[in-house]
């Protein structure tokens, strides 16, 4: 009896969707990776990045998206239809045949959200063929409820079930805070979620640019990218007087 042949990492067959974002697929060499957890923080722009991400994961295979569905358990209140709809005409898709194949439950409150996403997973992936799972927010309601011992023992459910679902079936599962970041610039989830997130990306902004940080990945190294910000006043010309005041003379 003869044993399959051994293959090494580099020839793993990656399974992986574009994020609709140029700067952030440049980041991630190509897009976000199937089986992998990926973690935003930082700036609220990420909210428009995981919207564009849902309605991009609905374009066919060549063109760098799923073909499939989306979940999203929402427990920020951050989804927008309008800005969904927007995406969807961006990529030539019918707005309405994108809302069809989204499909958000809301968590308004913690153990909302731990019932969600402990009990109810399995139910959702039998009934939605998605490929993609966000969760906006995911451990806000406990931050702002406060983390006593039973809903740091429920964090740490979360997090190991999120990790287990998703290598399971093979999923892009993205989740993020609004938690403002500290000086550190680690992740504010605690150290529960944040090591079974593989994938780390830290969003910041200037008033030029949307920067992206890669500050953890399984194989990837610390890198940056950056995206002018659209409407940025970089290169305007200004008039003189706005340097010196009205009553100035030359």
């Amino acid at each position: 009896m003869f044993l399959p042949g051994f293959k090494t990492a580099d020839k793993v067959q990656r399974t992986m969707c574009k994020t609709g974002i140029p700067t952030l697929d440049s980041l991630l060499d190509g897009g976000y990776e199937a089986g992998l957890v990926y973690l935003f923080y930082g700036h609220e722009q990420l909210q428009n990045d995981l919207l564009r991400s849902v309605v991009h994961a609905q374009l066919p295979l060549p063109q760098g998206g799923f073909s499939s569905p989306s979940i999203i358990i929402d427990s920020s209140n951050m989804v927008d239809i309008i800005k969904l709809r927007d995406y969807a005409f961006q990529l030539g898709l019918e707005p309405e045949s994108v809302m069809d194949v989204i499909y958000i439950s809301r968590a308004f409150n913690a153990s909302q959200t731990f019932d969600l996403v402990i009990n109810h997973l399995d139910e959702f992936i039998e009934r939605i063929p998605a490929k993609m799972i966000i969760l906006p927010g995911l451990v806000d309601l406990f931050i702002k409820e406060g983390l006593d011992g039973e809903k740091t023992r429920q964090m740490t459910h979360i997090a190991a079930r999120i990790n287990a679902f998703t290598l399971k079936h093979n999923l892009v599962t993205l989740t993020s805070t609004r938690e403002p970041v500290r000086y550190s610039k680690q992740p504010p989830v605690g150290k529960t979620l944040a090591s079974s997130a593989q994938v780390h990306i830290l969003v910041e902004q200037t008033p030029m640019r949307i920067v992206y940080s890669l500050t953890k990945h399984p194989s990837l190294s610390f890198r940056t990218e950056s995206l002018i910000r659209s409407g940025s006043a970089f290169g305007v010309t200004l008039p003189l007087e706005y340097f010196f005041g009205d009553d100035s003379s030359t």
